[in-house]
């Protein structure tokens, strides 16, 4: 195997313009299909696929309400006259723009939409009344009744609120229509709420609902970004302007999966920049130059493109979570190049380097990326990734450490003699030889096996997504709002056909 290695090293430093150029060349194809990888940043692409898992996934996505954003507008006033509605009107008007990514805004009933409800009532009436209706339709005939009746519908004719009543009215002097919407009201899930100018507000007054339907599903980060973003841009404007009068807020899956997308994007940027920092300013001091470290770090950099170039052609789509694993990778990968340069730094012949360290680092990079090819087997497609990523990256690492770094770096002569330093001191110690060290050591690994079996695992799939605080805020007040979803169960039901599905749904309630 080193015989390989050392006929390539000779045939690159005999051409190196072309080398160089090919080099060059192959990493400029690596970029131009790792831009065209489509990553999801999707935090359930973490939790293990199943049989049930996927049933469940699939009839999530089939439910409307997963994707809705519920906007929040709390009452922070203390004046009575001060009503919810303007600032929700003025909410309305301000997502106007953003049609592009909003299917429906629901929360606010139209007067058309009233007056249709009404005439369905009112036409079918019959069927909405009962025993006792028929006793409070009968009092209402009395004399007295409609005389009291035919008083209220002038009042109510000569204020402002005629322009809404008075259709009401006309077809229905006497209101018995009422005793069938009443009827309508019984069928209400949750008793919270109530219709306050044409709006849903708590019963209490002080917290009006709005409910966002996105045309893209909460997954679609890509899309959804942009409007979450101005979604921002109108609540902050919002807050300002009404500040101490009320307050929004919102909350709902895409605006978390959003949240859970741009700190997967920000947690990948700050451990990549922070690792390759610190090991670069550790390098730098024990080599005492700028130009060894970049060596070091150059066949991690071909070996992670290389393998984003396999992972466009293997799959679809990649999943961001997986590459996040790239801090680990570059201290895992820059072991193989610290090797070579260590060891041709003590022996300037290419001969020996090659027969001395091909076989070990080989084996080494072979055996770390079976470790994580052994992902590719679990049902987590985000640890799919990871293990198809890392392994190509190790394994492509450890090739281009041989060829890379015996070009690039030329050891000192013999004669010169490096300083040594701390890190030198460190790695020279006889550790052991130290008895209290030992002595330590045992006691840890013994106080280890007495403890490791009271180590707990968080079990609350909930805490993988990542909640900003205003979120959790956001989520407490409609908590306390509604514990409509505290006390629901849901029941599903799959079948050949919609009766064969609808007779197991049966057969299940029965229990």
């Amino acid at each position: 195997m080193h015989r390989f290695f050392i006929y390539l090293y000779y045939l690159i430093a005999k051409n190196r313009i072309i080398s160089i150029a090919t080099a060059l060349g192959i990493a400029l194809v690596c970029l131009f299909f790792a831009s065209k990888i489509n990553f999801e940043e999707d935090i359930n692409q973490l939790i293990p696929k199943s049989e049930k898992s996927d049933l469940t996934a699939k009839v999530l996505k089939q439910l409307n309400f997963s994707d809705k954003i519920i906007v929040i507008i709390e009452k922070k006033s203390g004046d009575s006259n001060f009503q919810l509605s303007e600032t929700a009107d003025q909410f309305l008007e301000k997502t106007k723009p953003l049609e592009k990514y909003i299917g429906s805004v629901q929360g606010k009933v139209n007067d058309n939409e009233i007056l249709e409800t009404f005439d369905f009532v009112n036409q079918n009436l019959p069927l909405f009344l009962d025993e006792n209706d028929y006793k409070e339709i009968e009092r209402k005939l009395s004399k007295d009744s409609i005389a009291k009746q035919v008083e209220n519908n002038y009042v109510s004719l000569v204020s402002p609120t005629s322009l809404v009543t008075k259709d009401f009215i006309k077809k229905d002097p006497l209101g018995i229509t009422f005793l069938g919407i009443k009827k309508l009201n019984a069928l209400n899930i949750n008793k919270d709420f109530k219709l306050e100018d044409n709006y849903i507000v708590t019963k209490d007054g002080k917290n009006l609902l709005l409910f966002i339907e996105p045309k893209n599903k909460s997954n679609d980060t890509k899309n959804n970004e942009e409007f979450i973003n101005e979604l921002n841009d109108i609540k902050d404007n919002l807050n300002q302007q009404y500040k101490g009068k009320t307050e929004v807020s919102y909350f709902g899956a895409p605006v978390i999966a959003v949240a859970n997308a741009q700190q997967i994007k920000k947690d990948i940027q700050n451990t990549v920049i922070i690792s390759m920092t610190l090991l670069l300013i550790l390098l730098i001091y024990y080599f005492k130059n700028i130009f060894t470290p970049l060596i070091i770090f150059l066949p991690t950099l071909f070996a992670a493109l290389l393998a984003l170039l396999i992972l466009y052609f293997v799959k679809d789509k990649v999943s961001a979570i997986s590459l996040s694993v790239s801090a680990i990778l570059i201290g895992i990968t820059i072991d193989f190049a610290l090797h070579i340069l260590t060891h041709y730094k003590h022996s300037n012949s290419i001969e020996e380097l090659y027969k001395d360290i091909t076989q070990p680092v080989i084996l080494s990079s072979v055996t770390t990326a079976v470790s994580f090819l052994c992902l590719v087997f679990v049902r987590s497609e985000a640890l799919k990734d990871l293990g198809l990523f890392a392994s190509v990256t190790v394994l492509f690492s450890s090739v281009l450490a041989l060829i890379i770094v015996p070009q690039l770096y030329h050891p000192k002569e013999k004669g010169d003699k490096a300083q040594s330093n701390f890190i030198d001191k460190i790695g020279n110690y006889s550790y052991e030889k130290n008895k209290p060290l030992l002595i330590g050591c045992s006691i840890v690994i013994v106080a280890c096996l007495f403890g490791f079996s009271h180590v707990g695992f968080n079990e609350n799939i909930g805490d993988l997504n990542y909640i900003p605080k205003e979120l959790k805020i956001s989520e407490a007040k409609l908590e306390k709002l509604s514990d409509i979803t505290s006390k629901s169960i849901y029941t599903i039901s799959y079948g050949n056909s919609e009766e064969e599905a609808l007779t197991r749904n049966s057969e299940l309630n029965q229990f």
